[in-house]
């Protein structure tokens, strides 16, 4: 009986390395292959970005042009956990469109725009309204117009 309870916690315990490990090689993949080190000349938004993985948001600055969308360090992301990336990114990132996948979604009564990397796993989610501009800076969605309805059958049709 022992033995067999030893070989299981052995076997969740090496799952859990794996993983573990996988996670982390994915995650230094992500961040060292959309690296961007040029300084990004578009509009900007500080929000907070949540990571699928994370149990954190993640302070940052992001903006969007043609080419892609920006994740941008943010300087008040400072201590010791953040060096390494533990609450994030560290790093400026850009990841182009063709990479990316997104879709508003609602998480806890709270619209959010999900954007999704398929490659590599990774799923964050922003704010709907900053999404939205993101989407409308980098020439992907219109903006909707102001529309006004009116029940007055007199009111002049604009």
């Amino acid at each position: 009986m022992q033995y067999g309870l030893t070989l299981v916690i052995i076997i969740v315990g090496m799952i859990g390395a794996a993983l573990t490990f996988w996670k982390g090689a994915n995650w230094y993949g992500f961040v060292s292959g959309y690296r961007y080190n040029s300084e990004f000349q578009g509009k900007r938004y500080e929000c907070r970005l949540r990571f699928a993985t994370s149990e954190c948001d993640s302070l940052c600055f992001i903006g969007a042009n043609e080419s892609g969308l920006c994740l941008l360090y943010h300087p008040a992301s400072k201590g010791w956990w953040r060096k390494y990336g533990a609450g994030g990114f560290n790093k400026n990132l850009e990841i182009p469109w063709s990479d990316l996948d997104y879709r508003p979604v609602t998480i806890l009564f709270k619209d959010c725009m999900r954007f999704e990397i398929p490659p590599r796993k990774i799923y964050f989610y922003i704010p709907k309204e900053i999404g939205d501009q993101l989407l409308i800076d980098a020439k992907r969605k219109t903006p909707t117009p102001n529309v006004t309805l009116s029940l007055n059958p007199r009111a002049p049709i604009q």
